[in-house]
């Protein structure tokens, strides 16, 4: 354990790989160094992933300062039941195209399982630019009772 006062040196990106900056303000606060061994692409996947399933289990209108901020109502009555997917898919789209700035959203899909025809899978793949090569990542959402239960 190293004591309090001496300075800890971090390589910066290691550092950023770890997570939000509220990650990262925790680590710092309860002292954890990052792994040496860490693969950035999937630390930045994991980031990305535990950032989309709080910010796809708010509610919109649930916050005061930012309204729109997570998934509107998937209750409404204006919604047909044939466009409930596509509303769905639309409002998992906006959201993380105005909240999570380290992607661009290529698509978000509705995916059937005729095994499971009451589970809502959707596919969002998305780009992640500020990698060299800007690689793609597909990640699965499935919702249960309104809200995320899984991201894959």
């Amino acid at each position: 354990m190293r004591k309090r006062d001496e300075p800890v040196v971090w390589d910066s990106r290691l550092r950023t790989a770890r997570g939000s900056l509220f990650e990262r303000l925790i680590a710092d606060e309860e002292e954890i160094s990052p792994p040496q061994n860490i693969d950035l692409l999937e630390a930045k996947v994991n980031s990305i992933k535990r950032h989309l399933a709080k910010l796809l289990n708010a509610r919109a209108g649930a916050s005061a300062a930012t309204p729109d901020l997570g998934l509107v109502d998937f209750n409404l009555s204006s919604v047909a039941t044939n466009d409930l997917t596509q509303h769905i898919a639309a409002s998992i789209r906006q959201c993380i195209e105005k909240y999570e700035p380290r992607v661009q959203v290529r698509s978000v899909h509705f995916v059937r399982d005729p095994d499971r025809p009451l589970e809502l899978r959707f596919k969002a793949t998305l780009l992640m630019p500020a990698l060299s090569q800007g690689e793609q990542v597909q990640i699965d959402i499935l919702m249960k009772d309104g809200h995320v239960a899984h991201i894959v």
